[in-house]
């Protein structure tokens, strides 16, 4: 998301510093030149004061800056073994509207069974599927994997991000432009790839973007609580 950073007198001790006007200043994405305050206005939150400050697009280069916490022990989080309930997992589209064979949940990794995928409508030109996991959870990547029963896969995807199901947010690179991340081909093989940095989200969108024959894919989602 993006934020600003401003100056105001830091109170304790007694002299004008920086701060990120963010809740969590580790889901900035891209930090721009805020403002100047005489006072220290309300929050219902604390901030953290810095001498020095950042003007930034670049993901990784905030991140590091603020020191921000990665995982220390990466893992996923939940839909292969189903901590992540059915309900949490949703799509713009379902084949035919076929919840039962064709629905979200059927994206679990390594699901068997008709149909071996979530697979969406013919209709829908702008696909996604996104998994829920109500609270804030650190994402470090995604493993892809194609449709078990038929020839379909989705070979590349974006991805965006919200923390209330409203505002959302590409991840980008330092450049700004949203990434593409490639993913399956022709084997059952599965694909792992690794964001270029953490994300601190509540929900988590795969868009895909380039398919073969159908918009059909498995995954699991990894990183850490």
């Amino acid at each position: 998301m993006p934020c600003t950073i401003n100056q105001e007198p830091d109170p304790e001790a007694g002299r004008y510093r920086w701060l990120i006007q963010a809740v969590d200043p580790c889901k900035c994405t891209e930090i721009g030149m805020g403002g100047f305050s005489t006072f220290v206005p309300y929050r219902p939150y604390e901030v953290t004061y810095y001498d020095t400050f950042l003007i930034s697009s670049d993901p990784v280069e905030i991140q590091q800056w603020l020191n921000c916490p990665a995982c220390s022990i990466e893992e996923p989080l939940g839909m292969e073994d189903r901590r992540i309930p059915d309900d949490r997992i949703t799509a713009s589209s379902v084949y035919h509207g076929e919840q039962a064979t064709h629905g979200a949940a059927r994206a679990r990794l390594n699901t068997e069974g008709y149909a071996e995928a979530w697979c969406n409508d013919n209709s829908d030109d702008s696909p996604w599927i996104q998994v829920d996991f109500v609270g804030s959870v650190t994402v470090t990547g995604l493993i892809t994997q194609r449709r078990g029963d038929y020839d379909q896969w989705v070979t590349e995807y974006q991805l965006t991000y919200s923390d209330d199901g409203q505002s959302w947010y590409n991840v980008t690179g330092a450049d700004g432009i949203p990434m593409k991340f490639p993913g399956n081909k022709g084997s059952n093989s599965l694909v792992t790839t690794h964001f270029p940095f953490a994300l601190c989200t509540r929900i988590l969108r795969i868009h895909p973007t380039e398919w073969n024959v159908h918009c059909s894919m498995r995954f699991e989602v990894i990183g850490c609580y």
